[in-house]
């Protein structure tokens, strides 16, 4: 299975829990892609060390790709590109360039993010 996950805001929110889903999903034999919007390839290899968690890949982004498929289409492209089944991310509006069939999983900031709307209230 080909996992990923953003850092910022995602990993960054709880960095012991995707230590240890990273190494544990490594450990299993699947693919663990790091996609970032970070553009400085050595800060992040340098942050997920830190913070434990391991990989099989490291997409970093840059300004052509962005220009060439749009912010936030953009990790979108690099999920389907890469196989991706099961994506972890903290942002809606890159989710919603995500093809159907992945997985999607937020991580959500409640300072961020207005939950009182629930699906039930929207019956």
């Amino acid at each position: 299975m080909t996992i990923a996950f953003d850092i910022d805001d995602t990993i960054t929110r709880h960095p012991g829990f995707f230590s240890f889903l990273t190494g544990a999903l490594i450990d299993a034999g699947h693919r663990v892609i790091i996609i970032t919007f970070r553009d400085d390839r050595e800060s992040a290899m340098e942050s997920l060390e830190e913070m434990g968690v391991r990989y099989t890949e490291l997409v970093t982004s840059s300004r052509e790709e962005h220009e060439e498929f749009g912010l936030f289409e953009w990790k979108g492209e690099v999920c389907r590109r890469h196989g991706v089944e099961v994506f972890f991310e903290d942002d809606a509006a890159v989710l919603q360039y995500v093809d159907p069939s992945i997985v999607s999983l937020m991580v959500v900031d409640h300072e961020q993010h207005d939950l009182s709307r629930t699906r039930r209230e929207l019956w």
